[in-house]
């Protein structure tokens, strides 16, 4: 009998954490010989990496398949245009429903709760199967990517809930009544390939682009600019920080923030505002990220709400300490009191002398930074990782794996 396959879900294929944290167990899922299929909601910068990995359905159109014969001016003359559409959107969902069942799939690993209305509207032939959800939202989260009817049927659907932190976890046990006894936690890094990428990583590359001291202390934060993440508050600690230390050389750098978010005009009017356009600096999202992060003495997690943000790992294996807010998310269950500062949430000045503190002390920064490395590379063991998912995938679909690759 053929072996069923695992259908992944991801709301689409941008270059952020849970879509590259996906791309990473897909990989690994691969090397064992996992049987699967993906459902691609979006496109974006990461779908050839994805292809590489796995077949695709993909749930959106990448060119129009169909000709119109008619011009658009006359159809909707005679009120045909919105039934030619609808006719057409109907034969592409015929087409992408029959391609899944094709698929022979036995499982559903659905990655995100953006995916729970496509799961509850779109997917109806598969919810008799068992469902595994892996969650990386907060309740912020939630409230931006999902309406509170399709995640509700999402998880009474769900068979196993995975979180990315003890964080998320609770959240999803306390506030929607779920299941302890169903709930897991699992975060995926991929140390070799990340130390690999930090061993040519070209921390000079600051200095070069923006003119910064050598010898400067660097700040650094670092995702898409948005409300959640706090590049306000990442300013008005920046502004505090300054102003304490001068006359030292202290930059504040924030990597992922660009004319393409509704934010980064306010954010650059408030740094002007301040005076400090030669101290705080904006560089929109690059794939040179991590060249950027390894001249980082400290990362500022500024976020409102961060369930467990892949740069704060990356960081970490940097022994890059981190200053983060208590009940912000997952940060502080990594940070602790050992690899950076934990703060009360919003709390301004705790935070600004936190970091006051280490970059007055070197010593402190490398110690903590240091053990920032060890306490990830002990608790998110590669193989322990990838043996932990597949056997809460073997729960629900018994799967013949390799094991080659561990030997």
């Amino acid at each position: 009998m053929t072996q069923q396959k695992i259908l992944f879900i991801s709301h689409d294929a941008n270059r952020a954490g849970s879509q590259l944290l996906l791309l990473q167990l897909l990989r690994l899922l691969k090397e064992r010989g996992v049987p699967m299929h993906l459902l691609l909601c979006n496109g974006g910068e990461l779908e050839e990496e994805f292809a590489e990995v796995v077949t695709i359905t993909k749930l959106y159109n990448t060119e129009n398949s169909v000709s119109n014969p008619f011009s658009g001016r006359f159809l909707q003359k005679i009120r045909l245009y919105k039934l030619y559409e609808k006719q057409n959107a109907e034969r592409e969902n015929d087409r992408i429903i029959a391609e899944l069942k094709s698929q022979n799939i036995g499982l559903v690993f659905v990655n995100s709760i953006a995916n729970a209305e496509v799961y509850s509207d779109f997917l109806k032939f598969l919810h008799h199967l068992p469902v595994v959800l892996f969650v990386h939202e907060l309740g912020m989260a939630v409230k931006l990517y999902t309406y509170e009817d399709h995640l509700s049927f999402l998880l009474k659907k769900t068979s196993h809930l995975i979180a990315v932190s003890n964080a998320v976890a609770n959240h999803y046990v306390r506030d929607y009544n779920f299941p302890a006894d169903q709930v897991s936690t699992f975060t995926l890094i991929d140390h070799d390939h990340i130390d690999e990428k930090l061993k040519n990583a070209q921390p000079e590359l600051l200095e070069k682009t923006h003119a910064i001291p050598r010898d400067a202390v660097v700040i650094g934060g670092c995702g898409n600019a948005e409300w959640r993440k706090g590049n306000d508050i990442f300013n008005w600690i920046a502004r505090r920080v300054i102003q304490k230390t001068a006359p030292l050389d202290v930059y504040f750098v924030w990597v992922g923030a660009g004319p393409q978010h509704e934010i980064y005009e306010l954010i650059k009017s408030d740094i002007h505002l301040m005076g400090l356009e030669d101290r705080i600096i904006l560089i929109p999202p690059t794939p040179q990220a991590l060249d950027y992060i390894s001249r980082f003495d400290v990362l500022l997690l500024s976020s409102r709400e961060d369930p467990y943000p892949l740069v704060v790992l990356e960081a970490a294996l940097n022994e890059i300490p981190v200053v983060c807010f208590d009940g912000a998310g997952g940060a502080p269950e990594l940070i602790e009191s050992d690899a950076g500062f934990v703060v009360p949430y919003m709390d301004i000045s705790a935070a600004s002398e936190a970091l006051i503190k280490l970059i007055l002390d070197p010593v402190l920064r490398e110690t903590m930074g240091a053990k920032g490395r060890t306490k990830v590379l002990e608790r998110h063991n590669t193989v322990k990782s990838v043996a932990k998912i597949e056997a809460i995938i073997q729960k629900y679909l018994p799967l013949q794996v390799s094991e080659k690759h561990d030997q």
